[in-house]
């Protein structure tokens, strides 16, 4: 029994490195396939992570624009205020109270400054994603900061029934 037994064990343990053989070349021949079809795509410029990283470039591209053309649109705005003294608009009556609190205001001074040098810096044209959305959000933050100041230099004369009804 032992004689039959012996040839037995010996020809499973032939089989199983067989097998083992068979899977590790039909593993190792899949994963060469899917390394050259990854970079198939990577080179035709389709692999997700390549189109994932260009439409997150296009949209921080997007917001920089969208947040420069606001910023710079509240610039000209003030200085088209100013140079016209607000006739044709709303706020000619008020205008004259209202430049006089901004021009005492060295953080509404500061602020203009901070926005019409970061409008006049030219943009380097391969900026880090990083770097443009830094930016981005300055401009952001500048932009909120100015129109709550002259909001704030609007409605300080006035006053209303409390904070939900001006």
């Amino acid at each position: 029994m032992l004689r039959l037994l012996v040839p037995v064990v010996i020809g499973l343990l032939l089989l199983a490195i067989i097998a083992g053989w068979f899977w590790y070349t039909t593993w190792l021949v899949r994963s060469a396939i899917d390394e050259l079809a990854h970079r198939r795509r990577l080179l035709a410029g389709v692999d997700p992570l390549q189109v994932t990283a260009k439409k997150a470039a296009a949209s921080v591209e997007a917001a920089h624009d969208a947040a420069h053309r606001a910023l710079s649109l509240t610039v000209e705005s003030w200085y088209d205020l100013r140079e016209s003294r607000a006739v044709g608009t709303a706020l000619v009556e008020r205008f004259p109270k209202i430049e006089e609190r901004a021009a005492r205001d060295p953080e509404f001074l500061d602020v203009l400054e901070d926005a019409d040098a970061l409008l006049n810096e030219t943009r380097p044209g391969a900026d880090e994603i990083d770097e443009l959305l830094g930016r981005t959000t300055r401009m952001d933050e500048l932009n909120l900061r100015l129109r709550a100041l002259v909001h704030q230099y609007d409605s300080a004369g006035r006053r209303g029934l409390g904070r939900f009804f001006p």
